[in-house]
């Protein structure tokens, strides 16, 4: 039946998921009372830690440079005179510190405890002549350090005033302070530190806590109640249903991730543990607000994955059951992050779970990698529209019903009937497959090309073709053979005529140009621009390419990236996109996932190449929808890249024409017009060969598409 006058319906609808989800009791228990009764039994019983642990049976460790040192430092502590009055007059088990003094010689104490190797470093100046100078060294972040630290300073104090009261009371004449003592901070906050790594991991599992109950509640306990076909029977459509009641879960989300995040840092700074966890004294905002960010990330993600379980469960016990398991494997990834030596990096970055508490370890302890930290984000949204789409297929045309025909094997098999282009679900579970993998295989390669000195230069290459073949080309073909989509529609092989062809080739030699000055205006915007050493580094790379012939060069650097990425973003991705966008957003959408697939290249975020990409798939997308083909733009691509890789392999030779294609400055004024006048005959062409195709047919054919599809569920 056609859904009518749905405008306004949809944000109506999430207002009333959400209302009702916050006014249940164990909503409100979960918001509120957890966070209120939590947290500071946890902060009292951490403080309790800290001051049990803080010292071993075998006592601290000084580190001092010589032995004359540590003679003299065994005398001060021996003195009777430095404990503290209450320590010498408390016979009933107060006991005093105790240190043991080893000698570096051939090493800086400072050094030593930078690296966490002892408690305390000590230098002494001015031992012979004047008042000795005694410098403590704690490491910043550590409490057994800094408690060490503390308790030798008190005791030299103690010392101090012993002396300084005898010699006044024997009134000498020649009276001097007998030693000055300060204490200095050295190193960086201990990555793996205890506190910088359970912070984020309670607040991770709290939040997935926060999230379980309405995700239960809003699918399989409507279900259960019959309540759910009251919802199903307006007329409004079936994923309005579903992404009001995703809005009320990572609602709930949210809410319980700022009540436990402001909760949780409140109590730290009450209970004096805050300058521990951030290195400081002040109340730390925006690490608050970037691990707020990262926590509205995690809740969508998760809300998502939760809501793709609970879909198809027929009764609230059974949700129960599929979610515990769900719970326990979380833990799993979670308590990694508290084992010494892990860091974000390699595989960690695209491991859901693990990655955001890494990254929220890392932004406390201030050693956040932009590389590492832009994959786990991106690999996260990535996962996130993955179980979106899974939930949006399990509630599908049973969630009417009291009891569900779906199940997680359904997800498996592939489909009976064949359809001419994948869903948007498909891609984004296409998308999520693609950007793990396409990490992998590129930090592979250059981890080969790193360790591979003696291997030639086209073995190199031929291996760069075959990573892009294996990420941007098997992925997307074996997303459409699973999904039985038919290639020549899901990849849009359909002809395009010669005269759209000459277009793309005219546009393919003239929009480098307006490329490379998105490159420059970007550039002096101060999005990304390449360092010094990045320059020294493509200047070698070209160097070593130059040693190869030519063919292959545009063999790898040009025609294997047409195709194949062409085949993926303007083939795969566009026409599955097209089913649920305008073709407007449609051509943006697949431009900036163009975009931002080209920055991430092996293990280096190259920024400046998002604006430049980007360009470039918003002129190949309005030409593929214009043409309905994605020939033409894998002309346009194969031309463009090819021309800069032949003059960057003949550049010496090419001298004479003045400015080269790698300066960062602007072109000169004669080849920007002469690029204007390419693009704008190209365009001409392919809006003249594609003036039969109108939009009309093009909505005709996706909805005919459409109903096809809905007799067939």
């Amino acid at each position: 039946m056609p859904v009518a006058n749905t405008k306004g319906r949809l944000p109506r609808l999430c207002q009333k998921e959400l209302k009702e989800t916050i006014r249940d009791r164990r909503t409100i228990v979960t918001l509120l009372l957890m966070p209120l009764l939590v947290y500071p039994i946890m902060s009292m019983a951490l403080n309790r830690f800290l001051l049990s642990s803080g010292e071993t049976e075998e006592g601290f460790t000084i580190c001092v440079s010589s032995d004359v040192d540590g003679e003299l430092l065994d005398q001060w502590l021996s003195n009777p005179n430095s404990a503290p009055p209450q320590a010498v007059a408390d016979s009933s088990g107060n006991k005093l510190a105790k240190f043991r003094v080893t000698v570096i010689p051939d090493e800086s104490p400072a050094e030593a405890v930078a690296r966490n190797d002892v408690d305390v470093g000590m230098e002494l100046a001015n031992i012979d002549s004047g008042t000795p100078l005694v410098t403590f060294y704690a490491a910043r972040g550590n409490s057994v350090s800094q408690a060490a630290r503390r308790v030798l300073v008190e005791r030299l104090q103690w010392l101090k005033l012993a002396d300084a009261e005898l010699r006044l009371k024997a009134t000498e004449p020649g009276y001097r302070t007998p030693l000055l003592v300060s204490a200095k901070d050295v190193g960086k906050v201990e990555e793996n530190s205890l506190l910088s790594t359970i912070v984020p991991l309670v607040l991770v599992l709290m939040t997935i806590t926060g999230a379980v109950y309405p995700a239960i509640d809003l699918t399989a306990g409507e279900r259960e109640r019959g309540t759910m076909e009251a919802v199903m029977a307006s007329p409004v459509p079936r994923g309005y249903v579903l992404f009001s009641k995703y809005v009320a879960v990572v609602a709930v989300a949210l809410l319980t991730a700022i009540a436990n995040l402001l909760a949780m840092f409140t109590t730290l700074w009450a209970g004096g543990l805050l300058g521990l966890l951030t290195g400081g004294d002040s109340f730390p905002w925006l690490t608050i607000l970037q691990m707020l960010g990262l926590l509205i990330l995690f809740s969508g993600f998760f809300s998502a994955v939760l809501l793709s379980l609970t879909s198809f469960a027929k009764s609230f016990k059974e949700a129960q059951a599929y979610l515990i398991p769900v719970m326990l494997l979380s833990l799993t990834p979670a308590m990694l992050s508290l084992m010494p030596g892990i860091t974000l990096s390699g595989a960690l970055t695209i491991l859901p779970l693990i990655n955001i508490v890494l990254l929220a370890r890392d932004m406390l302890s201030g050693s956040v990698d932009l590389n590492n930290a832009f994959v786990a984000v991106v690999s996260t949204f990535a996962y996130a529209a993955a179980a979106l789409s899974v939930a949006a297929r399990l509630f599908g045309s049973d969630a009417v019903t009291r009891t569900s025909e779906k199940s997680i094997g359904s997800l498996l098999r592939r489909p009976r009937q064949a359809t001419l282009r994948p869903t948007p679900q498909a891609a984004a579970l296409m998308l999520a497959l693609l950007v793990p993998v396409y990490f992998l295989v590129s930090n592979g390669l250059m981890q080969f090309i790193k360790a591979s000195q003696d291997t030639s230069v086209a073995t190199i290459l031929l291996f760069n073709a075959i990573a892009l073949i294996s990420t941007f080309g098997l992925v997307p073909v074996l997303a459409a053979w699973l999904g039985r989509n038919r290639f020549k529609t899901t990849f849009r092989l359909q002809p395009s005529g010669t005269l759209a062809l000459v277009g793309a080739t005219l546009l393919g030699l003239g929009a480098w140009a307006f490329a490379h000055e998105a490159f420059v205006i970007a550039d002096a915007l101060g999005i990304g621009g390449l360092s010094d050493k990045q320059i020294s580094g493509a200047e070698a790379t070209v160097a070593k390419m130059r040693e190869t012939s030519p063919v292959l060069l545009i063999a790898v650097f040009a025609l294997t990236p047409a195709i194949i990425e062409e085949l993926c973003f303007r083939g795969y991705l566009f026409s599955s996109i097209r089913r649920a966008v305008s073709p407007f957003q449609t051509i943006l959408i697949t431009a900036a996932l163009f975009g931002l697939f080209h920055v991430l290249t092996g293990s280096a975020l190259l920024i400046e190449r998002f604006v430049p990409s980007t360009l470039m798939g918003l002129i190949i997308g309005w030409v593929a929808y214009r043409t309905g083909s994605v020939f033409p733009g894998i002309v346009i691509h194969f031309v463009h890249n090819g021309l800069l890789n032949t003059v960057l392999y003949y550049q010496d030779q090419l001298s004479f024409l003045g400015a080269g294609f790698d300066d960062q400055t602007h072109l000169p004024a004669l080849w920007l017009a002469i690029a204007t006048g390419l693009v704008i005959t190209g365009a001409s062409l392919v809006w003249v060969s594609s003036r039969k195709q109108t939009d009309a047919n093009s909505e005709t054919s996706l909805d005919t598409e459409h109903n096809v599809g809905d007799l067939g569920n």
